[in-house]
């Protein structure tokens, strides 16, 4: 049950933390949001840690944070730049679908044994996030060039692989993980700002939707991690890809876009979803 809640936690903040990365990607480029967003994520995970301290940590625990965060990085980058490009209300689903069943599939393969219960709200979530992706008027679809089609599907094979690889540290490191993927990313997206646009801070007008952004995914990281030390890959990778949900009601609320009656079905089937994993 608890790794339920956190993963649908995870969810919801990964879900603002895109809705406002992308409105900042609108006002400036993607990698220098992307990267301030990390810059932030990184203090506040390091005040993290120190607050709540590893009981133990390996070199395995930090070289998997740092694949981690190179992964992760990229995918945001992609993620961010193809929200500008095209539609949030399609590309945040689209993107969701592939990176919650990449690591689901891992996990059974590897030989994880799900509850039928369980198995069955997993199937209903992927489904649920699908059905959101496969909806949109022709408006949206006119609005999703190829370029964004590829961006959402490079950030959802980094995104999995970033998940694939937290779930690989030790339940004993604490938020080390997290700060060692931070440390990587920053650095790196750092760099390549500077060397790209000879700056590193974003324009004032995208600079608070750019900090707030890290601020709430720093926080979903951090229930990411502490769910997949509870909880099975498979029913963490799939409850917290359903971010997409949150994503299209802010693009609904705030930019206007129509939510479609397939879209709202897509709701529906998360909320029973979420439910039927709970009671397992």
């Amino acid at each position: 049950m608890t790794a339920v809640l956190l993963a649908v936690a995870t969810a919801a903040c990964f879900g603002v933390a895109n809705f406002t990365g992308g409105l900042a990607s609108r006002r400036d480029m993607a990698l220098a949001v992307t990267a301030n967003a990390h810059m932030l994520g990184a203090l506040l995970l390091g005040v993290t840690a120190i607050l709540f301290p590893a009981r133990e940590v390996a070199f395995s625990d930090v070289a998997w944070g740092g694949i981690a965060g190179v992964t992760g990085g990229f995918a945001v980058v992609a993620l961010y730049a193809a929200l500008a490009w095209g539609r949030m209300s399609v590309v945040a689903p689209l993107t969701a679908a592939i990176s919650a069943a990449i690591p689901a599939i891992y996990d059974v393969a590897s030989g994880t044994v799900l509850r039928p219960v369980t198995g069955i709200g997993i199937t209903l979530a992927l489904v649920a996030v699908l059905v959101a992706s496969a909806a949109g008027d022709t408006e949206s679809r006119a609005a999703m060039p190829l370029k964004a089609v590829l961006l959402s599907v490079a950030a959802a094979v980094g995104f999995s692989v970033t998940l694939i690889a937290y779930a690989q540290s030790g339940a004993d490191s604490g938020f080390v993980p997290l700060v060692s993927a931070r440390i990587v990313s920053t650095t790196l997206l750092g760099v390549m700002t500077f060397a790209r646009i000879r700056r590193y801070l974003v324009v004032p007008g995208a600079r608070a939707f750019a900090l707030g952004s890290g601020a709430v995914d720093a926080l979903a990281n951090v229930a990411l991690i502490t769910a997949l030390r509870i909880g099975p890959l498979a029913l963490v990778s799939v409850l917290s890809s359903m971010h997409p949900v949150v994503t299209i009601l802010l693009a609904r609320a705030f930019l206007g876009e129509r939510l479609q009656g397939l879209q709202r079905a897509g709701v529906a089937l998360a909320l029973v979803a979420v439910t039927l994993t709970a009671l397992a």
